[in-house]
């Protein structure tokens, strides 16, 4: 008879023998399978989007009753208009050229300078601007002053006081 200790070894050997050989005759067994496409969802195309021109929206503001723009009619007289209701808050001088700066109504600033079209500055004498248009069209304004950031009231000096205890 033999001891079981003498056949654990050879156990062993013959289960490791039989993976090895289940090993190389199962890899060549497995194949892999086909590749599928999946089946993709019918998508519908989305309609073009509306064509938006912003000068459109600026021309017909939204709360106006009417919807019209105001002064479309004449640009050159709206032009006009537009210096006549601008304060003259600066002239720059650099030799032969200067550069005026309006601020309009809505509180955006305009320059125009000798070279700007259709207004352009003619003269300045230190007080009045003139300007002038392509049609020869004149405006004159004063030079104003911009009101400056209103003063704080002025801070006692030292410790605050305690009010009195009552």
């Amino acid at each position: 008879m033999t001891k079981p200790w003498q056949l654990a070894p050879w156990l062993a050997v013959a289960a490791l023998a039989a993976s090895a050989w289940w090993w190389q005759t199962g890899k060549d067994a497995w194949r892999a399978p086909t590749a599928r496409m999946p089946e993709l969802p019918v998508v519908a195309e989305l309609p073009s989007p509306p064509v938006f021109h912003a000068q459109q929206a600026l021309e017909r503001p939204l709360l106006w009753t009417s919807r019209r723009p105001t002064g479309a009619s004449d640009p050159k007289g709206g032009m006009a208009q537009e210096l006549m209701e601008s304060r003259l808050t600066a002239v720059f001088t650099s030799g032969k050229d200067q550069l005026a700066v309006l601020q309009r109504k809505d509180g955006s600033t305009l320059k125009l300078g000798a070279d700007s079209k259709p207004w352009r500055i003619e003269s300045f004498d230190g007080r009045k601007a003139v300007f002038v248009s392509a049609d020869q069209q004149r405006v004159e304004r004063l030079l104003e002053h911009a009101p400056g950031p209103e003063p704080k009231p002025a801070q006692p000096q030292g410790r605050p006081r305690m009010p009195a205890a009552q």
